[in-house]
């Protein structure tokens, strides 16, 4: 409820996740909810957020609707809720920039030193989805190194680089234009692996200079600025649920 919103009491609890209002109305007459401590059975009685409700002392709470954001991580925060170094996580980024991140869940990561789109939502059901290696949904990062990329280490990165006992590939990797000058190419993913792309350049002796996700699966980066929020339209946000599907329903799906 918004702070100054005074409703009543049947679609609070229908709120709170008790069934439809009809359903709630049953509740009030059973003789079992109380308000500040009070037995209500009057179905007209209203309700404000500073009011405390409860259902055989059970205290009700309204039940958040699912959220689904695109946040646009600068370099040199850390994408974790506490961090013991005492480093800038993203929850206190997004804080300090008026936004109330503390109920939603990140889907992927990014480096510390590393920029981009961050996924944000309380469906976790789609972040398991998004994260599963099984599904292979694509995630597109641009990267600045500091010498051209062969021809000869370009078809390895595709075929497998091996790096720290496990084999690292990439679905495509093309030369782009940067957001900055330099040396940049594009690299498709369709796994998740703990630092792949700076681990797949590094093993070809690549150092690289700046990594910036530009699109995590049916969302882009686009013109959101650093540091900047903001959320996903529901076409976005239907790529997103179809991007977590098994392989099999989503061809079911088109066909």
């Amino acid at each position: 409820m918004k702070p100054e919103e005074n409703i009543r009491l049947n679609r609070y609890l229908a709120r709170c996740g008790f069934g439809a209002r009809r359903k709630c109305d049953g509740l009030i007459r059973s003789g079992h909810v109380f308000v500040n401590g009070e037995k209500v059975v009057e179905l007209g009685t209203r309700v404000s957020p500073a009011d405390r409700v409860e259902y055989r002392g059970r205290t009700a709470t309204p039940v958040r609707g699912l959220e689904y954001w695109a946040y646009h991580k600068p370099a040199g925060v850390m994408v974790t809720r506490e961090d013991p170094q005492g480093r800038v996580t993203v929850y206190e980024a997004l804080r300090r920039a008026g936004f109330d991140a503390g109920h939603l869940s990140y889907a992927g990561r990014l480096d510390w030193d590393s920029e981009g789109l961050l996924l944000f939502t309380n469906d976790g059901a789609l972040i398991h989805a998004l994260t599963h290696p099984r599904y292979r949904v694509k995630k597109v990062y641009r990267v600045a190194i500091d010498r051209p990329l062969s021809g000869f280490d370009g078809e390895k990165m595709l075929e497998g680089v091996e790096s720290m006992g496990q084999v690292l590939r990439a679905g495509a990797v093309k030369r782009v234009k940067g957001p900055a000058a330099g040396l940049w190419y594009e690299v498709d993913l369709y796994e998740g692996k703990n630092r792949q792309v700076r681990r797949m350049f590094e093993a070809l002796h690549y150092r690289v200079g700046r990594l910036v996700r530009t699109r995590f699966a049916s969302v882009r980066l686009d013109d959101l600025a650093a540091g900047a929020v903001r959320p996903l339209t529901m076409r976005e946000t239907a790529g997103l649920k179809s991007a977590g599907r098994p392989p099999a329903l989503q061809r079911r799906k088109r066909g």
